[in-house]
C-alpha cells in the first residue's frame, strides 16, 4: 500500500505563464496501472492544448471549477463532476473564477504523470 497527501508532496510549478502547480501523489514508480496528481489552477491561469500521451486522464474537481477546451467543445467542471480525456485527444484548462480551482487528476497509463514531476519546484 502507498499513502501520500496534497500537503507533504512535492509540489512543482507548469513552466507557462499563470501556469497549474502540481503534486503527483502516486507514479509509475508507485504504480504501473495508473497516476493521482493533484494539481491547483490558479485565478485566472490555466494550461494551454496539451495532450497527455499514452495516458488516458480522468479529471475530477475538488473545489473551484475548471473549463476544459477540446476543438469547438467547451466544458466547465464543478465538484461533483468528472471529464474523461481519450488517448490523442487535446485539451486546454483554464480557471475563469476567482479562486483557485482544485482537481484530482488520474492517468492510466501512469507514463503522464512524469511530465508534471519534471517541473521546476514551486
Amino acid at each position: 500500500m502507498h499513502v501520500a497527501d496534497t500537503e507533504s508532496a512535492t509540489r512543482r510549478r507548469a513552466p507557462v505563464a499563470d501556469g497549474p502547480t502540481a503534486a503527483p501523489l502516486t507514479t509509475a514508480t508507485t504504480s504501473g496501472r495508473v497516476a493521482v496528481i493533484h494539481v491547483e489552477i490558479p485565478p485566472g491561469g490555466g494550461m494551454p492544448e496539451h495532450d497527455h500521451g499514452a495516458s488516458q486522464i480522468v479529471l475530477i474537481p475538488v473545489s473551484g471549477s475548471v473549463q476544459v477546451r477540446h476543438g469547438q467543445d467547451v466544458h466547465t467542471l464543478v465538484p461533483g463532476s468528472a471529464a474523461h480525456i481519450d488517448t490523442g485527444e487535446r485539451v486546454s484548462l483554464a480557471n475563469l473564477g476567482t479562486e483557485p480551482a482544485s482537481l484530482m487528476v488520474v492517468a492510466s497509463p501512469p507514463e503522464f504523470a512524469s511530465r508534471p514531476a519534471a517541473w521546476p519546484i514551486a
